[in-house]
């Protein structure tokens, strides 16, 4: 594993020791052949006077940091970034030693200098890891802590498998007078049926005598416990049953839109997008070419909005003044485009990745712009509906980013013919729309056009890794 090219997790980690920042892989190493390959977290221990320099170090090889909604500990931060072939690596992060019951960790442990006192290095897969007695004592600290209430016992019996695999690696040719750490376990080693049979629960006796005995090392009153646990069940059960959150980027989310005529490659990257940042990221997907509902839809097309022939809006240059009916459907659509523009924009203040499948421009006749054109024999309506339209646009939120996707017209026309799409547009409104948007400008604070005719493979982990450079470096 040493000999091979480095990914960017060893990369970080070679970075780390270069800057003679400790730290150490201290549970979980039974998993570091998947955690390499970019399956799985891998839980560190960096020592809190190093924390600042440790992000420091991650942001500028573009790790980004996010918040798990429903499990923010203090000292506890999740890390992650996009591999050369699109695997994500994931940090776990203790700052401090931060343990016991899955949902709350409600202990936190002054081992730091022990942890790093007792690191060795792993040469098979270039990582600092504790030497396995010291990694069989904490596992024990752990899983006596861990039992010694009735949700505890619950959640720890559904993982007691991969439980199982830890014990296994870190107590191999360890005998059980060999596991010695700063807090004596000897009184207690018994009751966790560990030793002499496969990992079994512990004594509920020994998990509670164990606990009082480390009721100094609690982050909350023992009084408030029950509480807590009960709390975090509530927000676990609103989370996976309604809010749906993945981890949330602090501070703020980014919406990143892509634009680009019919044939351009959007939908098929927003999925990929999707599929490879949603393994970890919460993340929303809209449609502001189509801000209306079924219902809406079927009215203003009704009023006029019939995709009939190639002068339809953003194919070409238009200057025919437009009717009333078409006023109407102007400034409907525009506040319709207004009102899920801001639901985006008010979204992504949450921390999540918005995504949306084109974004509005102020530029008259351009693809979702601005409709209504005004003449000498334009009447009131058309005059109300043209200010009320020009206020949306005038007041439209902005994208963080638009991708705007280029491809050789030759190209949108055959990808427009293969795809199944009801009111789909025409060679000729391809053509069209393609010639009127060349210099298309959406409404955001930053545009970035993008080739999108090469290899499918060459193009997805280009975007991805562009968008993924906007999420790192967003301010």
């Amino acid at each position: 594993m040493a000999s091979e090219s480095l990914n960017k997790l060893k990369n970080l980690l070679s970075e780390l020791d270069k800057k003679n920042i400790a730290y150490v892989s201290w549970k979980n190493n039974h998993q570091l052949q998947s955690v390499m390959l970019g399956n799985g977290d891998i839980d560190l221990f960096v020592p809190l006077d190093d924390r600042l320099k440790f992000i420091d170090v991650c942001k500028a090889n573009s790790w980004i940091e996010v918040i798990n909604p429903v499990a923010n500990y203090p000292w506890v931060s999740h890390f992650y970034i996009l591999g050369d072939n699109c695997e994500i690596f994931h940090l776990h992060v203790y700052f401090k030693l931060i343990t016991g019951d899955t949902w709350i960790k409600e202990y936190s442990i002054p081992l730091d200098s022990w942890l790093i006192e007792n690191r060795v290095w792993n040469s098979y897969f270039d990582i600092w890891v504790l030497n396995n007695s010291s990694q069989a004592y904490l596992f024990l600290v752990r899983h006596l802590l861990k039992c010694g209430s009735f949700s505890g016992r619950l959640l720890y019996k559904r993982e007691l498998e991969s439980y199982k695999k830890e014990w296994e690696v870190c107590s191999n040719g360890i005998v059980q007078k060999e596991i010695k750490g700063p807090i004596n376990l000897s009184r207690y080693i018994d009751g966790t049926r560990a030793f002499g049979k496969k990992l079994q629960l512990p004594k509920i006796s020994s998990a509670l005598s164990f606990r009082l005995s480390f009721l100094p090392y609690l982050r909350y009153r023992a009084i408030s416990l029950p509480f807590r646990r009960f709390l975090s069940f509530l927000l676990r059960l609103n989370n996976k049953f309604f809010l749906k959150q993945k981890k949330m980027l602090p501070e703020k989310g980014l919406t990143v839109a892509i634009s680009g005529v019919d044939g351009s490659g959007k939908t098929t990257m927003l999925e990929e997008v999707d599929k490879v940042f949603g393994q970890f990221l919460t993340i929303d997907r809209f449609h502001l070419g189509r801000p209306q509902g079924k219902v809406v839809e079927f009215i203003w097309r009704t009023l006029g909005n019939k995709s009939e022939n190639s002068s339809m809006p953003g194919t070409s240059k238009i200057t025919t003044p437009s009717s009333r009916a078409k006023s109407v459907n102007g400034v409907i659509l525009a506040f319709l485009r207004y009102r899920k523009a801001s639901l985006v924009i008010n979204r992504a203040r949450r921390g999540g990745l918005m995504l949306t499948d084109r974004w509005p421009t102020d530029e008259i006749g351009k693809m979702d712009g601005p409709r209504i054109i005004l003449g000498e024999n334009s009447g009131w309506v058309q005059h109300l509906c043209k200010r009320l339209e020009s206020w949306a646009y005038a007041n439209m939120p902005q994208a963080d980013v638009c991708y705007f996707f280029e491809v050789p017209i030759e190209v949108a026309t055959e990808r427009n013919r293969s795809r199944i799409k009801e009111n789909k547009e025409t060679d000729e409104m391809i053509s069209a729309r393609f010639l009127g948007n060349l210099d298309y400008k959406p409404l955001a604070k930053k545009t970035i056009r993008f080739e999108n005719s090469g290899e499918f493979a060459i193009k997805r982990k280009e975007i991805l890794d562009n968008i993924w450079h906007q999420i790192s470096n967003r301010v």
